[in-house]
């Protein structure tokens, strides 16, 4: 049924838009059944930026919720842990204090009879605490395998809150995530590059959605290859990228943006039912480099034009946005 819905409309088959419908037709998710329906009531096709912004608002706020629901159970079960660390601590300093009086008491002259008691108490507590610390050491594992599963959940909702499904490269919301911890709002003496797939609409109207997610998912592999650890990379829209290059001049962005193009322009990509090549994808990109006190968001404006200017010229190419205002006296 999710197949047959999917197949009506212009979005692609990748699990992202695979989730928005299951979760539609299986009612699990009213939020996302009433903006789908009042979509619909706009316009008879769902395209990406429409799944995109549904699985946003309706599936991955959900995951955002659940992040929280678990950090809130893992502050409860350490707080449970703590208890039960001071309770065992209490017993053990009430047993430290029996052993003291004992030990008093043998200091004196005692009787058997005395002595026999002595024992006998000894006998008795030390059975009373190897219980107790038994039963405080079950606590302690159980919740610390409780811990542990939580933890597991914890990291694999904030993945799937941060990841895109279909090429595991940082989505929107992860990589602004990144800038904020890169700079805290300013990403002095960054770069950043916007790489967009030439012609991507023409490619799935002649080839289909599926082998449109290839092409997506082999301009991801190029830029991982690329890129490797300089920072962070993004699939910011359908087929738009973005990557922020940490302590790189515009020189050195502008080499790395011309090895992505060559290298994704080299790049052969066939259709899987006939081995057929589908001739070659070209990428356009727009680079712009932080200027004085610059914030992210007006660096982000800067290479976005400088993208549309690539495009404008002809495609397959890199255009280095103006210099930020700030910069440019």
């Amino acid at each position: 049924m999710v197949l047959q819905l999917m197949a009506r409309h212009s979005a692609g088959f990748h699990p992202l838009s695979y989730s928005v419908w299951y979760e539609y037709l299986a009612g699990s998710n009213p939020g996302l059944r009433a903006a789908l329906d009042a979509r619909l009531a706009q316009t008879t096709v769902l395209s990406d930026r429409d799944i995109e912004v549904l699985f946003d608002a309706h599936v991955a706020m959900r995951d955002i919720d659940s992040s929280a629901r678990m950090r809130a159970e893992i502050a409860r079960m350490i707080d449970h842990v703590d208890d039960v660390a001071v309770e065992a601590g209490e017993e053990v300093g009430h047993y430290g204090d029996e052993l003291a009086g004992h030990r008093d008491r043998l200091r004196e002259q005692v009787g058997p009879d005395a002595l026999h008691q002595v024992v006998e108490s000894l006998i008795g507590e030390t059975t009373r605490v190897r219980v107790k610390t038994g039963i405080y050491h079950e606590h302690l594992k159980k919740s610390s395998e409780e811990v542990e599963r939580l933890r597991g959940e914890l990291e694999l909702v904030q993945g799937l809150a941060l990841t895109d499904p279909l090429t595991g490269l940082l989505n929107r919301r992860g990589f602004d995530q990144q800038m904020q911890r890169i700079g805290h709002g300013s990403v002095q003496g960054c770069t950043l590059l916007i790489v967009d797939i030439d012609h991507f609409k023409a490619i799935n109207d002649a080839h289909g959605h599926l082998l449109g997610d290839k092409v997506i998912v082999a301009v991801a592999n190029v830029l991982r290859g690329c890129i490797g650890d300089r920072g962070p990379i993004a699939r910011i829209g359908g087929e738009e990228f973005a990557v922020l290059l940490s302590h790189t001049s515009s020189a050195g962005g502008v080499e790395l943006a011309e090895r992505i193009r060559a290298a994704v322009e080299r790049g052969k990509i066939r259709r899987a039912d006939t081995e057929e090549s589908i001739g070659n994808v070209t990428v356009s990109l727009g680079l712009a480099t932080c200027g004085d006190n610059e914030q992210f968001e007006a660096m982000i404006t800067r290479a976005d034009r400088a993208l549309y200017q690539s495009k404008a010229a002809g495609r397959n190419r890199v255009t280095v946005a103006e210099r930020a205002p700030s910069a440019a006296a």
